[in-house]
């Protein structure tokens, strides 16, 4: 829905998604209105891509196999999303290192396999004094890489450019040969096995619109503990868990009626079964959104120790931290 060019409305966008007055510049139209889809198909394709990793549980997405963070600890060194026609751009702390997990390589075992680790398809596009520019060679997407500070840290850019790859994280011994397919001007045989994970489904443009909305789950004060799963209804591929921040209600709330919404996007709230899950529908796709209630968010605000001790006890490495138990409560849908 169009939204005038008032000063309120503005401030919630740059509230909501932590964008700076340049970014808001840049998406504002000359009615006022603030477009956050602007993607071609292409870079739809793409932006799912970085949905699908980026809010994938810690080492389960099949790229997730470079040495150091993973897909999910990277938006750590993240500050903001903010998506462009051609391009999303990521402002990051660290552009050069966050990079450097991205660059695609290739694992060849002995056996002939191969194990995939990166992003197949993307290759650095250009490199200028503060920025990277990748582009993913099957779909024509880009992702901009803005460092905030004044320069690129030159110990991340030697590293990114030398010539032994990344290694990958089961720290085994030299057996395998190690192939910086990102060197190569076209997509190699080895990446072209993963199509399927950018291909254009009914759910990439709900995918895409996702990532550009971020850090409606990533504020610095309950960073790291949203990611997907399995969804139950046939017609979802991803559930999206999270428990801290905004609610479900919250959350679905913003994704249809607000200055951030996506355009044509629908949600059912949960119903009064425990645990039940909404579900945001954009023309044929969908994802169902599994937050906090209002009783949940509650406690943590109240509690907030009690999820800490939970993730910092009895967290098992590459599994969601176990959650403090409270109360069910009955969800009412509310009309619009």
């Amino acid at each position: 829905m169009p939204f005038s060019n008032d000063k309120t409305r503005l401030a919630a966008c740059r509230e909501l998604l932590d964008l700076p007055d340049r970014d808001l510049r840049s998406i504002r139209r000359p009615s006022g209105r603030l477009v956050l889809d602007l993607a071609h198909p292409g870079q739809q394709a793409f932006q799912a891509l970085l949905f699908a990793c980026f809010f994938s549980p810690v080492r389960e997405h099949p790229f997730d196999r470079t040495l150091g963070r993973s897909f999910a600890d990277l938006e750590r060194y993240f500050t903001s999303v903010s998506p462009r026609d051609d391009r999303l751009i990521i402002r990051t702390n660290t552009a050069a290192r966050v990079a450097m997990h991205l660059m695609p390589t290739v694992r060849e075992f002995t056996d002939g396999t191969i194990e995939l680790a990166g992003l197949p398809g993307v290759r650095l596009a250009s490199m200028s004094k503060r920025r990277l520019i990748l582009q993913h060679l099957p779909t024509g997407g880009r992702l901009e890489l803005l460092d905030n500070s004044r320069n690129l840290n030159i110990n991340d850019v030697h590293l990114l450019m030398r010539d032994a790859p990344q290694k990958t994280d089961d720290h085994q011994p030299a057996t395998w040969s190690h192939r910086l397919v990102w060197r190569e001007h076209g997509l190699t045989p080895s990446e072209a096995t993963a199509a399927a994970h950018w291909a254009t489904t009914a759910h990439t443009p709900l995918h895409s619109a996702l990532m550009t909305r971020a850090y409606l789950w990533w504020p610095n004060e309950y960073r790291h503990r949203c990611s997907t799963a399995p969804a139950r209804r046939a017609n979802a591929r991803y559930c999206l868990s999270w428990r801290s921040g905004h609610t479900t209600d919250t959350i679905a709330e913003l994704l249809t009626h607000s200055p951030v919404a996506i355009s044509g996007a629908v949600c059912t709230l949960p119903s009064d079964c425990w645990r039940d899950r909404a579900l945001l529908r954009l023309h044929g796709g969908a994802i169902e959104l599994d937050g906090p209630l209002h009783d949940e968010a509650t406690l943590q605000a109240v509690h907030p120790h009690l999820e800490h001790r939970a993730s910092a006890a009895d967290a098992v490495p590459g599994r969601p931290a176990p959650q403090p138990s409270v109360p069910a409560v009955t969800v009412s849908a509310s009309t619009p």
